[in-house]
């Protein structure tokens, strides 16, 4: 079955919608509340590690920006294979940043953000409820 027929397809969106509104506000947030005085907070743990603190000052930057466009994309399920993709690789590089604060426990709540891409990745087959899936069958119907 496809469409809102199928159960799966149902809680893949509402997976995919909940996880994209999440990362959203994690960005959206940081940039209403302050930019400025977040990166200054976040910054302080990274002095004692090995990452040179011009990178850590860059990443911790743009993270914001970054997690509202692909909060933003998934939510919408528009690319959503490559913003999940992105949001990997940004959990990716929090869960390296964290391991050398020796942040254990945040480490571990990263992990389940990871859990989550890579369970929504396995299954994209079901994103039904999608920007993805409005434009593919518009480019089938013109082609």
């Amino acid at each position: 079955m496809s469409g809102w027929n199928s159960d799966l397809n149902l809680a893949y969106a509402i997976f995919r919608i909940t996880l994209g509104v999440n990362i959203f506000f994690h960005g959206a947030m940081r940039l209403i509340t302050g930019l400025d005085a977040w990166v200054t907070v976040q910054e302080a743990g990274f002095t004692e590690t090995l990452l040179p603190m011009w990178s850590v000052h860059a990443f911790l930057t743009v993270l914001p920006f970054i997690e509202v466009v692909l909060g933003t994309l998934t939510t919408l399920g528009l690319y959503t294979r490559w913003s999940l993709i992105g949001g990997s690789l940004m959990m990716f590089i929090l869960v390296f940043g964290n391991l050398l604060r020796q942040e254990w426990g945040t480490v571990g709540n990263n992990m389940h953000y990871v859990l989550y891409y890579v369970l929504l990745i396995a299954a994209l087959r079901y994103n039904w409820f999608a920007l993805d899936t409005r434009r593919s069958s518009g480019q089938e119907a013109a082609g």
